[in-house]
């Protein structure tokens, strides 16, 4: 008589343990339902390996100087006054962007971030230098910190290159960045960010 309670005790245990599990399966199932949108696993890695590229060619820009070189031009700006919006600007850092994105189907924009002004604390002002479109919902994006200095020199455009002029910042009559600090060398620090999608 005992055996036989201990044995529908337990045969009871594994029914309600069961219908637990089987209860938690669905439920977990319904959370996670797949639909066509959600993003797949190789969706996933590609958003991952074009933030790499785009990681990668700023950097680049950075070390062989065409990244800083565009930035100190003269007149950033499309010769329209707007931002440009077929592609990056007519200068190295401008190709290697065509070169690795556009050439290949993938949408890309370029915005310039500083602090306005030489006040702490004011909002981050942003400068679209390329805006080739609204980025979709699987967008990526990189940065890089660029330092320009009172003594940099000025840049224009010369057969879509980048070459030095006689002015610096400190000398000069107007740029787009304002100067961000007054009681050392430092004009001001930019955060270049390059946002990358699938067209």
């Amino acid at each position: 008589m005992v055996t036989m309670d201990r044995g529908q005790a337990h045969a009871l245990e594994a029914f309600v343990a069961a219908t637990v599990l089987l209860a938690s399966v669905t439920f977990a199932l319904q959370v996670t339902a797949v639909t066509p949108l959600t993003a797949s696993t190789s969706s996933q890695h590609i958003e991952n390996q074009q933030a790499a590229v785009a990681q990668g060619l700023l950097d680049a820009a950075a070390e062989n100087g065409s990244l800083e070189r565009t930035l100190l031009l003269e007149n950033i700006s499309a010769e329209d006054g707007d931002n440009y919006v077929a592609g990056g600007p007519p200068t190295v850092f401008g190709r290697m962007l065509n070169d690795t994105f556009r050439e290949r189907g993938i949408a890309f924009n370029v915005n310039v971030h500083t602090l306005r002004g030489n006040q702490e604390g004011k909002p981050l002002y942003q400068i679209e230098l390329v805006h080739m479109g609204q980025p979709s919902d699987h967008a990526v994006s990189a940065s890089r910190l660029v330092t320009l200095m009172d003594d940099d020199v000025l840049h224009e455009l010369d057969d879509e290159t980048a070459t030095p002029t006689t002015t610096t910042l400190d000398s000069a009559s107007s740029f787009y960045v304002g100067e961000q600090h007054t009681s050392d060398p430092v004009w001001s620090v930019l955060k270049v960010e390059v946002v990358v999608w699938r067209m």
